[in-house]
């Protein structure tokens, strides 16, 4: 996680909704003493443009000297079904208002706005806000805690990689002798890339470059080198964006090494 950062203005994608507390009668007029009310759930394509963000309201229950609220984020993963907290500053340690009187008087509101950026996506994303009040003497009066509704963040990003590489002898035409290699390029991202670089390597020699004008999302595009025929056990490598100059969601797929047949299939 990166450090939170402030928050930028709300994109239209965003999704608000206001809470109401737990802690309150329904039939009651005094106001809730914790309460969660403007819930954020900012979509991006880059992360740092992704947010999420809660609006606290802390009032005093009789005997207040000191008013504390934490905020955890909790995380949920298809890898890690289970909400775990994810580490970040501010987050996970109690804090306090800035005005240390603030508390002591029945009439007092502490309003904090937290706001998380730059999230990782796949993942469910939820705070839970604890609130603890303190008497003169440090000693706990009460502690709630409330939970917010829970904001999914996609992985909107590209995802290039090498699917496969296959070849072909060439037996007639200018190129006759030389092998055809064609790459399949695939791209599990939900958003289309290009123009997209690929390179061919045939052993030793100097690697081919080659661009594709576009690779849909979740799709594939294929692209053609030919060159010499490959030596059986030397090495084959396609490389789909080399120089990582597109914005992709996982650079570790990018490259297909494989080993020349004893025989190339014609």
């Amino acid at each position: 996680m990166s450090p939170q950062r402030l928050l930028r203005a709300v994109a239209a994608t965003a999704c608000a909704l206001v809470l109401g507390s737990t802690t309150a009668a329904a039939v009651s007029t005094s106001p809730p003493r914790d309460q969660l009310r403007t819930f954020v759930c900012q979509k991006a394509l880059d992360p740092p443009a992704r947010a999420v963000s809660v609006q606290a309201v802390m009032r005093p229950v009789t005997g207040t000297s000191k008013m504390q609220m934490k905020f955890d984020l909790l995380r949920q993963t298809q890898a890690h079904p289970r909400f775990a907290a994810v580490h970040g500053r501010g987050l996970g340690s109690w804090i306090s208002p800035s005005n240390p009187t603030l508390g002591e008087r029945a009439a007092d509101v502490w309003i904090v706005n937290h706001p998380v950026v730059d999230l990782s996506g796949p993942a469910t994303y939820k705070f839970r806000v604890s609130f603890k009040w303190l008497g003169a003497q440090g000693q706990t009066l009460s502690t709630q805690a409330q939970t917010s509704p829970a904001c999914y963040q996609p992985e909107l990003r590209a995802d290039l990689f090498v699917k496969s590489l296959s070849m072909t002898a060439i037996t007639t035409g200018p190129s006759a002798g030389k092998t055809a290699y064609t790459a399949v390029i695939g791209n599990r991202g939900l958003t289309g890339a290009g123009p997209v670089e690929v390179d061919f390597t045939n052993g030793t020699a100097a690697p081919q470059p080659a661009a594709l004008a576009w690779v849909g999302s979740q799709s594939t595009a294929r692209q053609r080198f030919v060159a010499a025929a490959c030596t059986p056990g030397s090495t084959l490598t396609v490389t789909v964006d080399p120089t990582q100059s597109i914005d992709e969601f996982d650079y570790a797929n990018n490259a297909l090494t494989m080993t020349c047949p004893a025989a190339s299939s014609g």
